[in-house]
């Protein structure tokens, strides 16, 4: 259960591949789980001032239609008040998760991003990021198959600099 609690400071300019920000193998088996897992996790980190407010956020934004893009990967956003800049994350799951995608195939790729309710371009900005991410051939299955956090790191760190990624 989402309790609210959570450092209220908020990290300065990290890299999606920071481990605090990459979660291996969420265990939830419904899209409301792995989001409210991820929403704890954030808020435990600091990343975020209150895993409640995210996670209904998050929940309101997939009842206006689903964030699943197709291919078992999401990017479910949203902003938030009282966030002072935006914040992603990256889960695996352990098992596939249904969230509605258009083409029917459960999710098991999450990249999450929370914005200031005042940054939509900024925000905007880190969607396209992170689509471009997800065309760099071999990075969506690298990082299925990544056997820890350190190793999906690895996978974010070399397709943001380009280096070629092998599963």
């Amino acid at each position: 259960m989402l309790n609210g609690a959570g450092s209220t400071a908020a990290p300065g300019g990290e890299s999606l591949a920071d481990p605090r920000h990459i979660f291996h193998r969420l265990r939830g088996t419904t899209r409301e789980a792995v989001l409210e897992e991820m929403a704890v996790r954030m808020a435990e980190r600091g990343l975020v001032p209150d895993a409640r407010e995210l996670w209904e956020r998050l929940i309101d934004r997939e009842r206006l239609g689903c964030t699943g893009l197709g291919g078992g990967v999401a990017i479910p956003h949203c902003k938030l008040r009282n966030l002072p800049q935006i914040v992603a994350a990256v889960a695996s799951t352990e098992a596939p998760v249904e969230f509605g995608a258009s083409d029917h195939i459960p999710i098991d790729l999450i990249f999450l991003v929370a914005s200031p309710a005042d940054a939509p371009a900024a925000h905007l900005q880190t969607l396209a990021r992170i689509s471009r991410l997800l065309r760099t051939p071999g990075v969506a299955d690298a990082l299925r198959a990544a056997p820890s956090v350190e190793q999906m790191a690895d996978v974010l760190r070399g397709a943001a600099a380009g280096l070629p990624v092998a599963p």
